[in-house]
């Protein structure tokens, strides 16, 4: 004859939940409070090691006391070169994409930014 472990839990709404317990969950195996034990005393000692080392780096605002050397901004001028490059370049590759697809042809021109 099998015992089982059981857990009967109802709902709500009026329905009766049967749980059925496995043996290795009710039976602790060999060993398993020490191996639990160690698990909890390594994760402990990795918290303490990870604080101390938190604790031991330089903050980061306490780099070289040298002020930053800024980038220089563009001009609005050169932001609007830039610009127009890029858009045309993004054309002149739209126009060879419609022409290999075979719904443009390679004669026609490309309508570029000036």
């Amino acid at each position: 004859k099998q015992w089982y472990q059981r857990r009967v839990r109802g709902d709500d709404f009026g329905t009766l939940h049967i749980l059925e317990v496995p043996w290795s969950l009710r039976q602790p195996s060999a060993n398993e409070v020490a191996n639990m034990s160690a698990y909890f005393d390594r994760e402990c000692s990795r918290i303490d090691y990870y604080k101390e080392r938190e604790a031991n780096r330089p903050s980061a605002g306490a780099g070289p006391s040298e002020p930053a050397i800024p980038l220089p901004l563009e001009t609005d001028e050169e932001e609007e070169e830039r610009l127009k490059k890029s858009f045309n370049s993004y054309l002149n590759m739209e126009k060879d994409f419609l022409v290999k697809l075979g719904l443009k042809r390679d004669d026609e021109p490309v309508a570029l930014v000036h």
